[in-house]
């Protein structure tokens, strides 16, 4: 072991920290829903905020005229509008959560209309070393969205909990946003025009081949509009106004059975959060190059290139997807996929990309689909 190394190992949570992260293991979360329904309008906000215009989504008559559903349905994504499922515990002063990785397992979709409840528990606690935050602590929560008894979706995120060390960055990366000419955003445009959408055509699970490549979607450039638009429609218990979040910070303080207790009360006073997905202000003092995106947000746009292949009389199964690195202010990002299994019964397995205009991998994941079958 190098000096160097042996200063990494040194650097992080202690053996404390992690225990009393520990503690909540298999507790459930206190939830505060940031919707209970998918109403019309609810849904709407939500497509708008990931960029997923899909008239499936977004148009009543489309919904109720030909598809299976009789109805508009919701972004199978849009259960992270009921509750983010980004659960961490026994977070005090000092320590940074970071989404590293989502895992979404799909039972139905969820008509326009109906009620959802949602249940959340910590699942696991694990330390691991970082390269260059040292020892931190990776936390998997255990979420599940109910509609009438019946759970509909399960989700389990990861969060990597990491000690902020003043005179180090927890990521490595670019400082400043990408300058693009007329002539690149001109072309960005053009692709996000021209975006293909399987849509009404049923896409026959006898016309799929295992090296298949799914169009793209294009995201960006990030900038705060579209962080806000998001936001708008998939908030968390954070997002309110500095008096109310004083007021939550005291329930948490005092123990009270309706607090949401995913964040100690120290993460309410004064700022959310989740200000790092808005500010690049907060985002540099907590060691990242740039406010960047949301991860929930980049689960849901490897979805909208899912759903855009798979068309509307495909069920999305499931969708795992790892975030590799920081998508940051400026940042535009290229989601793609291609068919890497297909099974005797429809099931198609994918393997999913999103590499930014540097040519960086910072997105990877998989789905699977369930493909219709002719007769």
């Amino acid at each position: 072991m190098t000096s160097q190394d042996a200063a990494v190992e040194h650097r992080g949570l202690s053996d404390a920290e992690i225990d009393a992260m520990r503690a909540f293991v298999g507790q459930p979360v206190v939830i505060e829903q940031f919707n209970h329904q998918a109403g019309h309008d609810v849904v709407n906000h939500y497509a708008y905020g990931i960029g997923d215009t899909n008239p499936l989504w977004l148009d009543d008559e489309y919904g109720r005229g030909g598809t299976r559903f009789g109805s508009r349905v919701a972004p199978p994504t849009f259960v992270y509008s009921i509750f983010e499922a980004e659960v961490a515990r026994g977070l005090k002063p000092g320590i940074q959560p970071l989404h590293t990785e989502s895992h979404l397992i799909l039972n139905r979709p969820i008509r326009v209309g109906e009620w959802v409840r949602a249940e959340a528990s910590l699942g696991s606690v694990d330390a691991v070393m970082g390269r260059r935050s040292g020892r931190m602590a990776r936390q998997t929560s255990d979420t599940r969205y109910y509609i009438d008894g019946e759970i509909v979706a399960r989700s389990h995120q990861t969060i990597m909990c990491i000690k902020h060390d003043p005179s180090r960055g927890i990521t490595q990366g670019v400082a400043e946003p990408t300058t693009y000419t007329e002539a690149e955003l001109d072309k960005i445009r053009a692709e996000m025009l021209a975006e293909p959408r399987r849509g009404a055509e049923p896409r026959y699970a006898e016309d799929v081949r295992v090296g298949d490549t799914l169009p793209a979607v294009v995201k960006g450039p990030l900038d705060l509009m579209t962080m806000i638009a998001y936001y708008t429609g998939a908030a968390n218990a954070g997002y309110r106004g500095v008096e109310s979040r004083v007021q939550l910070a005291e329930k948490v303080k005092a123990g009270a059975p309706d607090a949401p207790t995913n964040f100690d009360a120290h993460h309410w006073v004064g700022k959310s959060p989740s200000l790092v997905h808005q500010d690049p202000a907060a985002a540099r003092k907590i060691g990242m190059p740039g406010a960047f995106d949301n991860g929930n947000q980049r689960t849901a746009w490897c979805a909208h290139c899912v759903t855009n292949w798979m068309g509307d009389d495909a069920d999305l199964l499931e969708l795992r997807v790892r975030l590799n690195s920081a998508n940051c202010f400026g940042d535009t990002l290229w989601i793609t996929g291609s068919v890497n299994a297909l099974s005797a019964d429809g099931i198609a397995e994918l393997d999913l990309t999103g590499v930014n205009q540097r040519g960086e991998l910072t997105t990877t994941g998989t789905a699977r689909v369930r493909l219709p079958k002719r007769g």
